[in-house]
């Protein structure tokens, strides 16, 4: 009977040795440095653990408590709804921006500006806010997964330099979304990246995105057309479309017709390179009618081009 006791006293303080090394390995001591939430990461880094108060706006700082600031720990803020706004200006340590830090803060909106510090962004960071565009001037390799999944608001994105890629729904469905920048560095763009039926791409001549774009039949501007092959020039008509006085709407070398040469020289025409036609030709490719004949206007011309609808008239007879 003693040995069978000294048995379950001997299991019983295995367990607790077993349990209190298995608490220790996953416990997480927080600080409160005024009213940031951290946890230590080594004598020089700390990692972004909240705040302690439930706050509509953040500003990620550069440090706290003589540590810096490296990292936003995954889920920190979480479906935190009553978040409306986020500061990065400050954040000039700032590497890593964990997994679902910001996922379903339905609330947060406005521009975004992500640092070039930062070299990682985690899984679907900004899913489901309600963020209005978004600029990625980081450095990391890539766009992660979901990243800006399902974000309703979300209208316009831009890529800076030395992102390699572009994940799976990194970009989907976000309705509002009309346009997305992107680098000639980027190496690869997952299929289900964007809703490629409502997208604009701006790319680059000969990139891998610009080539994606094509394959994939996705509207695309290209943002360096001085380096596009010089195409035939059209030669102007010489008589009116028709008796009447009057253009065709986007047609602007006068051919009869709206086609993709049209969205050419406006691009060519938008650097200041010299046209095969004349000038004030341009007045016929504002088909958004806002006085103005630029990229916005190549986009419709692209659109109608391929048979995808358009809000303006392009192609229609217009009276002057």
């Amino acid at each position: 009977m003693k040995k069978s006791l000294n048995r379950i006293i001997v299991v019983i303080l295995s367990l607790v040795l077993v349990l209190s090394c298995t608490l220790s390995t996953f416990a997480v001591t927080i600080y409160n440095y005024f009213g940031y939430l951290y946890t230590i990461i080594n004598d020089e880094m700390v990692s972004l653990y909240g705040l302690k108060e439930d706050n509509a706006e953040l500003i990620v700082p550069d440090s706290l408590n003589d540590r810096a600031l490296v990292d936003i720990r995954n889920t920190a803020f979480m479906n935190h709804t009553e978040l409306t706004s986020i500061g990065f200006s400050n954040a000039v340590n700032l590497q890593r921006i964990g997994s679902f830090v910001f996922k379903g803060c339905s609330n947060l909106s406005g521009k975004l500006v992500i640092p070039s510090t930062v070299n990682t962004l985690e899984t679907a960071v900004f899913q489901g806010t309600g963020i209005n565009s978004i600029v990625l001037v980081m450095e990391g390799s890539g766009v992660p997964n979901q990243c800006c999944y399902q974000c309703q608001t979300l209208s316009s994105v831009t890529l800076g330099e030395n992102i390699k890629s572009i994940g799976d729904y990194a970009f989907a469905e976000c309705p509002s979304l009309s346009y997305v920048e992107i680098p000639a560095t980027v190496e690869s763009i997952s299929p289900v990246a964007f809703d490629t039926d409502t997208v604009t791409l701006g790319v680059y001549y000969n990139s891998s995105a610009y080539n994606w774009a094509v394959d994939a039949g996705v509207d695309y501007l290209v943002l360096d057309p001085e380096n596009m092959p010089t195409e035939p020039a059209t030669e102007p008509a010489t008589e009116p479309a028709t008796e009447l006085l009057g253009y065709i709407l986007g047609d602007v070398d006068n051919n009869g017709a709206v086609e993709s040469i049209d969205a050419t020289w406006i691009q060519r025409y938008s650097v200041q390179m010299e046209l095969p036609i004349p000038e004030e030709n341009m007045v016929q490719g504002d088909v958004d009618g806002d006085g103005e004949t630029n990229i916005y206007d190549v986009t419709f011309i692209q659109r109608y081009v391929v048979d995808l609808p358009t809000p303006y008239p392009i192609g229609e007879f217009i009276t002057k």
